[in-house]
């Protein structure tokens, strides 16, 4: 277990930060210097999650040293107090006789909430996974007839009302959980457990807070909800078949619906499985596709394809449960094998790639040209602002992370045929104006010394987002124009345009932003369709890898010959 932990927190140390922490370290500091919440930093989350990072960057600011590094070890800390809270749940779900069971799930956890993680080390479902990880073994606990302390049952369920509060879409767990328990006849139907009352207080006091401390979040979402749903859609449908981990999450469904009967103890496979499906359902319902959205599912599903795998009871009944559990046992131990070789890959690896040295080029040239000053990213995407702000250690001169609201305004003319058409002032919706009155403000009160632009693509529907020519957009509003005709071009460094602010006095020697026509096509997959990723050399790799296992587990499991009598 130690190996996981150390190995995935080696590998986070010399990895680059993930755009959304970066973001809202930067958003707590804000707020730390007295910043308003949804006013001088626009957020579309709830505002938890900006206090929860408040901590890190107060603690990173008295001992002078990076917030982020603060923020990954005190997450490591979290997760560790989570692995100890679950070590505790384990032991009221499993026998006191099953602790060879009860240490291998620890290690199975430790692998999930680590390694599996590292892509989304840090993220809200990652926090959320390990604050409901407890609850979800307390509630095991609980069918099978052993209760928590009535001290402990309430810190679990604060936990869970944290966990809840930072990802709402979430809910329905905590509903199923308690429906089930009460189903076993080991809850009374209107008894409300500790874990239970403490969870809906923390929800209760959240919500209150949120009206009391931030009244501008409602009217904002108001505003903003309906072009956000719009952002980076996928359908509901779709995802259930094409979401990250899918393929995964339904395997160990089908082996839980194949292997239930035969399972030692039942209770604790039945939470699992609920939370597979739930948190599944989870991430899919915001529509998105991300890949941390669906790390909860993910992950639970390879710790109920380990109980598939060793915790059933012989002999298996059927050809069909003797296949599951083939099958359940191969795919947990190519999980184990294939993630943590990518986690050794990240951590030797030593020589930046093309992109990393590009990433450091741009990281340099913003921080050589701001001087101290400030920077305005004009972007979609929030990775081109952060954590560049954050290591190059200037300051962002919009309220914004990213502009994604332009991109969710023209969704449905990015995605047709035909020339891009921007809406005229009176065409645009509530959103639309108040992304515009938002940049030129921030544009004239900070005056930041560089412009970063995202650079437009050609205008044709294959380019999705990247069809956004910003400067043409803003350029069309005169008051952008004056502010624009300050600037010079610095160049370009991959992906983006940088523009740097000329002192008074200066004169020009390399031209302004201005609007200038997309060349090139964005090169990516088609999201819209299933497809057999056989040209990807890493999904063949994970598919050798698996066949190989596989026919070591089918060797393995052979029927053996008996010797021979003397």
């Amino acid at each position: 277990m130690g190996c996981f932990v150390v190995l995935s927190l080696a590998a986070e140390l010399r990895s680059i930060a993930r755009p959304d922490i970066g973001f809202l370290l930067y958003a707590a500091g804000r707020v730390l210097d007295g910043a308003r919440l949804y006013v001088d930093v626009v957020e579309i989350n709830p505002p938890l999650i900006v206090a929860l990072n408040i901590p890190p960057v107060a603690i990173a600011r008295l001992l002078g040293v990076s917030e982020i590094l603060v923020y990954r070890l005190g997450f490591a800390l979290v997760l560790c107090g989570a692995l100890g809270l679950a070590w505790r749940g384990l032991g009221r779900a499993l026998p006191s006789e099953d602790r060879a069971l009860r240490r291998g799930l620890l290690v199975l956890l430790a692998f999930v909430l680590f390694p599996v993680s590292a892509q989304d080390f840090g993220q809200r479902e990652h926090l959320l996974l390990a604050l409901v990880l407890p609850y979800l073994l307390t509630a095991a606990g609980r069918a099978a007839g052993r209760d928590p302390a009535r001290g402990e049952a309430i810190g679990i369920g604060v936990l869970t009302g944290i966990a809840l509060a930072l990802k709402p879409q979430f809910l329905p767990l905590w509903l199923a959980v308690e429906l089930y328990l009460r189903g076993t006849g080991r809850v009374g139907r209107l008894r409300l457990t500790p874990e239970c009352l403490a969870a809906g207080a923390v929800l209760l006091v959240y919500a209150i807070a949120i009206v009391l401390w931030t009244p501008e979040y409602l009217p904002l979402v108001a505003m903003l909800g309906g072009l956000y749903g719009r952002f980076l859609y996928d359908p509901f449908l779709h995802l259930l078949v094409t979401g990250p981990g899918a393929a995964l999450v339904w395997i160990s469904l089908l082996a839980y619906v194949a292997l239930r009967d035969r399972a030692r103890h039942p209770q604790l496979w039945a939470i699992i499985a609920l939370a597979v499906l739930l948190t599944f359902l989870g991430g899919a319902i915001q529509q998105k596709g991300l890949r941390y959205h669906f790390l909860p599912s993910f992950a639970l599903a390879i710790v109920l394809l380990g109980l598939a795998a060793v915790d059933v009871a012989s002999p298996l009944r059927s050809g069909v449960q003797r296949l599951y559990r083939v099958v359940a046992l191969s795919l947990a131990i190519t999980s184990v094998l294939v993630v943590t070789v990518e986690n050794l890959g990240q951590l030797l690896h030593s020589r930046p790639s093309p992109e990393e040295q590009a990433y450091q080029d741009l990281v340099r040239t913003v921080r050589e040209n701001a001087q101290g000053g400030s920077v305005f990213v004009f972007s979609y995407h929030i990775g081109s602002a952060y954590p560049l702000i954050n290591y190059s250690g200037v300051r962002s001169a919009s309220r914004f992370p990213q502009l994604w609201i332009l991109a969710a305004a023209y969704r449905d003319q990015l995605e047709a045929g035909g020339p891009l058409r921007y809406h005229d002032p009176p065409s645009m919706s509530a959103g639309e104006r108040y992304l515009n009155a938002s940049v030129l403000a921030d544009l004239r009160a900070n005056q930041p010394r560089v412009l970063l632009v995202l650079r437009n693509a050609r205008d044709l529907p294959v380019n999705g987002y990247r069809r956004l020519d910003y400067l043409a957009y803003f350029g069309r509003d005169p008051s952008f124009r004056a502010i624009f005709s300050r600037y010079e071009r610095v160049g370009y460094i991959g992906e983006y345009a940088i523009y740097r602010r000329l002192r008074p006095g200066e004169v020009r020697v390399a031209p302004p932003p201005v609007e200038e026509p997309g060349t090139l096509d964005v090169m990516r997959s088609d999201r819209q369709s299933l497809q057999l990723r056989v040209a990807d050399p890493a999904f063949l790799l994970r598919l050798l890898v698996f066949a190989i296992v596989l026919g070591g587990v089918i060797y393995a499991g052979r029927p053996r010959p008996s010797s021979p009598a003397a």
